[in-house]
């Protein structure tokens, strides 16, 4: 009778954790326990779904690292090169002006989470200007288009 009692109670373990485990999914980058909609959805084949492997608090976190690391590369880059025009090296107020072939715009990058490589690829086509500087180049440009 004991033994019986015993089988149930582990049996209701077992089929309370299987449960458990269909509404619920582990983070394997924070280790918790989530809903599995907390979860971002990799990729659909017939009836399965298949879900990512972080939740979205660590990819929204693992996001923001990156974008942090992108606009640091970029600061870097317009601070050692500097205006082509007037020499200005602050940042801050410097921007990447294309000569030729643009495919996307280097500022959306970061936010459009691109491959670093990519970014690097289109910055090659650029220049990097001074807001007065570019705003000097474009101003024909404007009227023209008009």
């Amino acid at each position: 009778m004991l033994y019986i009692l015993y089988c149930n109670i582990l049996n209701l373990a077992y089929s309370s954790q299987k449960y458990y485990n269909i509404i619920m999914k582990l983070c394997k980058y924070c280790n918790k326990y989530y809903s599995k909609s907390d979860f971002g959805v990799a990729g659909t084949i017939g009836n399965k779904t298949y879900r990512r492997l972080k939740c979205r608090f660590c990819y929204t976190k693992t996001k923001k690292l990156l974008t942090k690391k992108y606009q640091k590369i970029l600061n870097d880059y317009k601070t050692k090169n500097g205006c082509i025009k007037c020499g200005v090296k602050d940042y801050r107020v410097l921007e990447f002006h294309h000569t030729s072939n643009k495919k996307f715009s280097i500022s959306s990058a970061r936010y459009n989470h691109f491959g670093l490589e990519r970014v690097k690829k289109e910055i090659k086509k650029c220049a990097v200007i001074c807001a007065n500087c570019h705003r000097i180049i474009h101003y024909g440009q404007a009227w023209k288009h008009g």
